[in-house]
């Protein structure tokens, strides 16, 4: 009887060792030391061109107090903390923003229709910027992307759609926006899903590894999807929770009952 309970604890400790793991296997770059990396690794920020379908923010300031109250209506009464709140919200973006029709086009006030699609951001700029030059008298503009968000999946503390405001975005900069990795994570083989208009395309990528800096998913686009794969140890583990407790029950009975015997 004795047999058979070392039998059953050396079971549970062996499942316990083999559920373990690794700490090394959840850092980033481990190929890295303290070192200037070579400029094959300074991956270019890529230049995204607008889409069908893209939500875009426009601002137009001029000396005509009605072309801004047009373009601006937010700053006629709240200032520059008025126009936060008209798109500090998703729903708020969408209802003011200018939607990218399926021509490739915005409708402006006064300007009329702009076809901006194919363009970068800056090269969409200039040429609202031209047309607002033939129509206003000193003519500011501003066009900017509302829809640039991603989504973060897997194996991250906190998995959800994330937006972002700035030019660009790393897959680093996406993980940290959920929170970090978790301790299930496989970050050797991260999955980059991108979508466009007219193929679908997706990357895998080895954190470990400093290769991953010159993919060309490591600067993320608009509505790219960031899948962080499982470890297999994470069904391990959930299974041994189970067998854990299966077999400290057995080996609290046989215990009990050896000492019956013994008695």
């Amino acid at each position: 009887m004795q047999k058979k309970y070392l039998l059953l604890m050396g079971l549970i400790i062996v499942m316990s060792i083999i559920s373990c793991r690794s700490k090394k296997e959840l850092v980033y770059l481990q190929d890295v030391e303290a070192e200037i990396l070579a400029p094959e690794y300074g991956t270019k920020i890529p230049d995204y061109r607008i889409r069908t379908n893209d939500n875009l923010f426009v601002s137009i300031k001029s000396l005509n107090p009605e072309v801004n109250q047009l373009y601006n209506p937010a700053q006629s009464t709240g200032g520059q903390q008025g126009s936060q709140q008209l798109y500090s919200q998703q729903s708020d973006q969408y209802l003011n923003g200018y939607l990218v029709d399926s021509k490739g086009n915005i409708s402006l006030p006064i300007l009329g229709s702009v076809g901006i699609a194919g363009l970068t951001q800056a090269e969409a700029q200039s040429k609202v910027q031209e047309r607002a030059n033939e129509y206003l008298k000193d003519a500011s503009v501003r066009v900017k992307l509302l829809n640039y968000k991603v989504s973060v999946m897997g194996e991250v503390t906190t998995p959800g759609v994330y937006y972002n405001y700035n030019s660009s975005l790393t897959v680093l900069e996406a993980i940290s926006m959920a929170n970090g990795i978790t301790d299930y994570a496989k970050i050797n083989r991260v999955l980059v899903m991108r979508t466009t208009e007219d193929r679908s395309q997706t990357y895998r990528l080895d954190l470990t590894k400093k290769n991953f800096l010159k993919s060309e998913a490591f600067f993320l686009q608009p509505n790219d999807v960031v899948y962080v794969e499982p470890h297999k140890i994470k069904n391990t583990n959930m299974n041994s929770a189970i067998y854990s407790l299966l077999l400290s029950t057995v080996s609290t009975a046989v215990l009990i009952t050896s000492l019956i015997i013994a008695n």
